[in-house]
């Protein structure tokens, strides 16, 4: 009997020693304590993350029995909304067989939630591929960041397309995906073929893309009579472009080609004559110079190689102080900026001018395509007033425009329009490299209306001067009334100075400056490398020259009339007649149209033909107009009133392209980031635009943008650290413990000297040491130091001296308009009365003092302020602190 109750009581010890979750032994007790799981950080968010988010699926719990057990819990949702990003999310959790709550505390770090699929360069055959070695990941508050590409196999030993893989990682990142890779057969473009002046080369001009590894590339000349070919080697620039000139040759007759591989340009029969070219004048050639070196592009900060033109018979060199840049204009950016002075000088022949650029900052090499881009747009100066069209730079994988809030004033191009009034135009560049765009805006730009200083009539005349290519016939500048306009040409012998054109037998290259002089005031503009294509004589040469000329754009909204050709005839076809009829009358319609029209030339039996395709002929301006009102009230904006967030404004509406610009960008920008004042609502309007077919309509929206108090403790002290830098302390600080509801917390470097509650202590040698206050959102850093006092009488009186400001603290913590300093202290402890001098205030806006009288105007939120003053016998001014109250 006693073996069988010893059996019985070790086996119910046995299951009462162990824990088995959800056991009935267990079960049969009542939870007294829930434990919380362990904090949690998550990195990487949804879609990237390596290891996912997951719940804990039990908790440890006490049981009334004193043991120990875990019940499975139902937790509440943990937030990824970018609101409660980096912020402690407090959890809780529904415990299994009781009805006590655990708690789980987890923090979501910002995460990923797109990436820019990497965009490879097309390549030549057998060409190492140009992957780009970063991928972009945009995160869930907005930021952007960059992670190290890793690449699988590039082959490009075929031509075609074919996928790539590629991956990064991060924090608890992955990323994965395939880019698009083309390697694309050898482009050869038609070169431009001219004489030299020596009269025994000739020169081709042009570019070739995508070439095939190991293929070499020739100009080749070939004698049409002998068909002896003689070839020149090329060596194409790094984007492809080349100027080489032919081996010298005999007078005779070529035909001009350029070869790569198997693939060749269509050959062009160039003829050499015996002789020169007839030169020019030593005042034209310097002209020339002049206005070539000009136009030369140097931007502050120089980024890109200097480029020269290409003109016969000029060549260019740079002298520098520094081997960043060399002769030929090559930019090499190093480890550390580089400040350089430089002359560029142009020669043709004995003639030599040149001009002096002073310290052009070469930046050091930039780690990122962001910074690469923000050094271009920081180099990009728009004039304020705005006179003259905007040039952008030019940058190889760069992509540079403009968005303007009133195209007709400035364009999208950068074509600058005065009328009869002033206009103000809100105007960003923005800069694409690949996947990643920055962005610069030129807000409240003036565009004056048309005056009559000699400035701006020449840059107006300049800006509206067009001299298009190819020249087919003489060119006759516009009169300026006062002023004198000249021409100078690159090579008289097909474009004379007074604008007369001599086509030849050959394509000819030719560059012309045109120089403006009005009332003192010198301006010049250059047009490089104007074709004057070869004449083909007879009535076919003037058949082909009127075509040349003709010029219908789209869209197309007027009726056509086609100019007048002597001794010919012309007639007009449409293939559609109901819209543009043969006699060229324009109908306009409900809905666009895209016509062709071909117009027939005919002179002495030669008939020729010229097609203009896909020319637009727009809906009727009534129509467009409700269409493009019925896409601006079809934007909804919401609530703008008391923003305190972004807001997204729509790129469309209705399938039509919205631009947006804001009146007051410092407040809200063009694409609807805010920028919240501490203590003032600031209002803005938002004007969308929508434009179609050369119509622009246009709608306001009215809004505000909240103020944020959490911003007055940084903006206190940033004009307490501007106003007097470092404070010099003698007196204990009433430190104010709350600004405008929110808790402020001191914290001294050197409690030594001072506490944190503002208690001043002695020292006998002048220490520096850091005060810093803190709110809910920043932490702020005063810079602080002590003073070396005279310990004698005076030194016994340092503590009474606060005791003189307390009338001055009750008008500033209370509701008091005015108020008096003190103006002097002592002459009750034998020292004799000592001044007070010199009051100051670090916020004059507020607290206005004239003298001992201070002035005080309050706004809707308390402030910290300090006041300082000289006090006789003491070497440095000494402040205090105070809470300035509000309205």
């Amino acid at each position: 009997m006693k073996k069988v109750v010893a059996l019985f009581l070790c086996f119910f010890l046995l299951v009462g020693f162990t824990i088995v979750p959800g056991s009935k032994v267990e079960a049969s007790s009542s939870v007294t304590h829930v434990y919380s799981p362990k904090s949690y950080t998550h990195y990487g968010g949804v879609t990237y993350a390596v290891k996912k988010f997951t719940y804990p699926k039990s908790v440890k719990v006490k049981l009334s029995n004193g043991r120990y057990a875990y019940r499975s819990v139902k937790w509440s949702k943990v937030s990824f909304q970018k609101e409660y990003l980096n912020r402690t999310q407090r959890i809780v959790g529904s415990v299994q067989g009781t009805n006590k709550k655990t708690t789980w505390y987890v923090r979501v770090k910002n995460y990923p939630i797109k990436v820019s699929t990497p965009i490879i360069r097309a390549v030549g055959k057998g060409q190492k591929a140009n992957l780009p070695t970063k991928l972009t990941a945009y995160f869930a508050n907005g930021q952007r960041s960059t992670y190290p590409l890793e690449w699988g196999p590039a082959y490009t030993s075929k031509l075609g397309t074919r996928m790539v893989s590629y991956k990064a990682r991060g924090l608890n990142l992955y990323f994965s995906g395939k880019a698009k890779l083309v390697v694309r057969d050898v482009h050869l473009t038609q070169p431009v073929f001219s004489i030299l002046t020596n009269n025994e080369q000739i020169q081709a001009v042009g570019k070739i893309h995508y070439p095939a590894r190991g293929v070499r590339h020739y100009l080749i000349a070939e004698n049409r009579e002998t068909k002896v070919q003689y070839k020149k080697l090329i060596y194409p620039e790094q984007d492809g472009s080349y100027k080489v000139a032919s081996l010298p040759l005999k007078p005779a007759s070529y035909n001009m080609y350029v070869q790569s591989g198997v693939k060749r340009t269509s050959p062009v029969v160039v003829t050499l004559k015996g002789g020169q070219v007839p030169g020019d004048s030593e005042s034209d050639i310097r002209n020339l110079l002049k206005g070539l070196l000009l136009n030369i592009q140097v931007a502050n900060p120089l980024l890109n190689d200097i480029v020269f033109p290409q003109i016969d018979g000029v060549t260019f060199s740079i002298d520098s102080n520094k081997s960043a840049l060399s002769s030929t204009g090559k930019v090499t950016r190093g480890t550390n900026d580089e400040l350089v002075t430089f002359t560029i000088q142009a020669k043709r022949g004995d003639i030599t001018e040149s001009i002096t650029y002073n310290n052009i900052l070469i930046p050091k090499r930039s780690q990122t395509d962001e910074e690469e881009l923000d050094l271009w747009l920081n180099s990009i100066q728009i004039d304020n007033p705005l006179t003259k069209n905007i040039e952008l730079p030019s940058y190889p994988g760069v992509v540079f425009s403009i968005e303007s809030s009133n195209p007709s004033v400035v364009s999208t191009s950068g074509v600058v329009t005065r009328g009869n009034q002033d206009m103000y135009v809100n105007l960003t560049v923005r800069a694409t490299k690949g996947a990643v765009t920055r962005t610069k805006s030129f807000p409240n730009i003036l565009v004056p209306k048309k005056d009559s200083s000699a400035d701006s009539i020449i840059d107006d005349y300049l800006n509206r001067l067009v001299i298009s290519s190819p020249v087919t016939s003489n060119i006759t500048l516009p009169p300026l009334a006062g002023a004198t306009v000249t021409l100078t040409s690159s090579n008289q012998a097909v474009i004379t100075n007074s604008g007369i054109v001599t086509r030849g037998t050959t394509d000819q290259s030719v560059s012309l400056v045109v120089t403006v002089t009005k009332d003192g005031v010198t301006k010049t503009k250059i047009f490089l490398g104007l074709l004057v294509p070869k004449k083909e004589g007879g009535a076919e040469g003037e058949v082909d020259d009127y075509l040349a000329a003709l010029s219908i754009t789209s869209p197309l909204t007027s009726n056509i009339v086609l100019p007048p050709f002597t001794g010919g005839t012309t007639t007009l076809s449409s293939s559609n007649p109901a819209v543009v009829s043969n006699s060229g009358v324009v109908t306009r319609g409900t809905t666009d149209q895209t016509v062709s029209i071909t117009v027939n030339a005919t002179k002495d039996g030669v008939t020729k033909s010229r097609t203009f395709s896909n020319l637009l002929v727009p809906k009727d301006d009534a129509l467009l107009t409700a269409e493009l009102d019925a896409a601006l009230n079809a934007i909804n904006l919401g609530n703008l009133i008391n923003l305190s967030t972004n807001i997204s404004l729509p790129s469309a509406s209705n399938g039509i392209n919205v631009s947006w610009s804001s009146n007051q960008p410092g407040v809200i920008s063009n694409t609807g980031v805010i920028e919240q004042d501490p203590t003032d609502v600031k209002s803005f309007i938002l004007t969308a635009s929508v434009t179609k077919n050369g119509l622009t309509r246009t709608k306001t929206f009215s809004g505000s943008v909240a103020a944020n108090v959490q911003l007055v403790l940084a903006d206190d002290v940033t004009k307490v650290k501007s106003s007097f830098g470092t404070l010099y302390p003698v007196f204990d600080l009433s430190l104010p413990t709350s600004l405008n509801g929110t808790p402020l917390t001191w914290t001294s470097s050197n409690p030594a000297l001072m506490t944190s509650t503002g208690d001043v202590r002695e020292n006998d040698v002048v220490t520096p040491f850091t005060l810093t206050v803190s709110n809910a959102s920043t932490n702020q850093i005063i810079n602080m130091s002590t003073q070396d006092v005279d310990t004698g009488l005076l030194g016994g009186l340092l503590d009474s001296l606060g005791t003189l400001l307390n009338p001055v603290v009750s008008a500033l913590t209370g509701n008091a308009q005015t108020a008096t300093l003190p103006t002097q202290y002592g002459g009750l402890l034998g020292i004799g009365a000592k001044s007070i001098t010199n009051w100051e205030s670090s916020h004059p806006d507020l607290v206005t003092i004239q003298g001992s009288n201070v002035t005080i105007q309050r706004d809707d939120q308390e402030h910290i302020v300090v006041l300082r003053a000289k006090y006789e016998g003491i070497d440095q001014p000494i402040p205090f602190i105070v809470k300035l109250s509000k309205r």
